[in-house]
């Protein structure tokens, strides 16, 4: 446990390093949710090695609300993702570290892009769906619930 501890006070530091350096963002949401974050990518989620788009065989995740994206991205960096010096590079122009996580800028962890918030719900119906769809027996509960919602903002399957 401590060691989710020390992950999210660092993760903390990292989101108001962001959004300080870039002068824009939400810190509120992002500093809110790093515990459920944390948790999730170190704890919870059945992670492989590297990123594949189509999530056989794993616990995938898909954010609503894009502008919580400075807690998205230093998880994603400390989870391997990513080199964590690349968080320095939040909202500047030509970064892959956008106000709002996008597909377009090819990060790893990044299924869709997001920002309106609900949309996660939709898109995480549909990957639940290929899952049963491709046989893949990994979904988070087996009772059937296939989705699981953290204050309208996220959701995993």
């Amino acid at each position: 446990m401590e060691n989710l501890k020390d992950i999210a006070a660092q993760g903390r530091r990292d989101i108001v390093r962001m959004v300080y350096e870039a002068q824009s963002g939400h810190p509120g949401g992002s500093l809110g949710c790093i515990e459920f974050f944390t948790a999730l990518y170190f704890k919870i989620m059945n992670r492989k090695p590297g990123f594949d788009i189509d999530g056989k065989d794993e616990d995938i995740f898909f954010l609503s609300n894009g502008h919580i994206s400075p807690v998205w991205y230093t998880t994603l960096a400390r989870a391997g993702y990513f080199p964590l010096k690349e968080l320095s590079t939040y909202r500047k122009i030509n970064s892959r570290l956008q106000g709002h996580p996008a597909t377009a800028e090819h990060l790893p962890g990044i299924r869709i892009a997001s920002g309106s918030l609900g949309q996660g719900m939709s898109v995480a119906i549909g990957a639940a769906t290929a899952k049963k769809l491709n046989n893949d027996p990994h979904i988070v509960d087996k009772t059937g619930k296939q989705l699981c919602m953290l204050p309208c903002i996220m959701w995993i399957i």
